[in-house]
């Protein structure tokens, strides 16, 4: 009897989660030509978010003991995929590991990911409609390179590149608005 009603509630659960994820994300018109709002069911995308932030660094020798540097710029890359799966938006996030600028992960459009790029899976989780809607915002809020844009020091600013077989883009990304910082699904 118990084993039934386990079965009939978790048919009722997995039938009203499958109502919810599959309810068509409708896009403000501002978004509407934005690359995820063109992204069709079965497709991806890739955003990588390259971005500079101030730290300190931190080195353990063999021994354990920690040594602690001075606080200094450093560049940041972060992957995003995120894959339309019937109108359910689902993501990876990866994390590459710290480097001293002026070594930026990437330039221009011409970006592959090469394996010393050190990307680690931090997270994969399906997206809300928020989350769904901050890709297309930032995206929407950011412009197009120019050459002043490519030089590589301390004063570089916040880029992003969206791509797939389809797109390439590389965007900057006016003041420190970060896609990790803004999704429900990382915080």
């Amino acid at each position: 009897m118990k084993l039934a009603q386990y079965i009939t509630g978790f048919i009722l659960l997995f039938n009203c989660t499958q109502a919810q994820e599959n309810v068509s994300l409708k896009f403000p018109e501002a978004y509407a030509k934005t690359a995820l709002a063109e992204l069709k069911s079965g497709d991806s995308l890739l955003f990588y978010q390259c971005h500079v932030e101030e730290a300190i660094t931190e080195i353990t020798k063999s021994n354990g003991e920690k040594i602690k540097g001075e606080s200094k710029k450093i560049s940041i890359t972060e992957k995003f995929v995120v894959y339309n799966n019937n109108g359910t938006y689902q993501m990876k996030y990866y994390t590459s590991t710290l480097s001293n600028l002026p070594n930026r992960k990437f330039t221009y459009l011409k970006v592959k990911e090469k394996e010393y790029w050190n990307f680690k899976l931090e997270k994969s989780s399906i997206l809300n409609e928020h989350d769904v809607l901050v890709f297309s915002a930032i995206e929407y809020k950011s412009h197009g390179t120019t050459e002043y844009d490519f030089v590589v020091d301390k004063y570089n600013t916040n880029a992003l590149i969206i791509r797939n077989k389809k797109i390439m883009k590389h965007l900057v990304v006016d003041g420190k608005h970060l896609l990790s910082k803004n999704l429900n699904a990382l915080n």
